[in-house]
């Protein structure tokens, strides 16, 4: 498990655990209040919680932006 404190540049923070998931990709907790499965250069799917398409998003270009032994 990997813990990752970003801030987008929109005044918003987020925390995130990402973990490898038994389905393939990665399992994200944002703020322990949603849960989402990162495959990367495809997409990133809201599973339960809360969703936020500003969250989703931001999950996204984070992701996206870092090295794959990184997530």
């Amino acid at each position: 498990m990997t813990f990752h404190d970003f801030q987008p540049g929109d005044g918003s923070r987020y925390w995130l655990h990402t973990l490898p998931s038994e389905h393939g990709g990665i399992l994200v907790i944002n703020h322990e209040e949603s849960l989402w499965r990162y495959h990367r250069g495809d997409c990133v799917k809201f599973l339960c919680g809360n969703f936020n398409e500003y969250t989703q998003r931001a999950i996204w270009n984070y992701l996206e932006g870092l090295n794959e032994n990184q997530v």
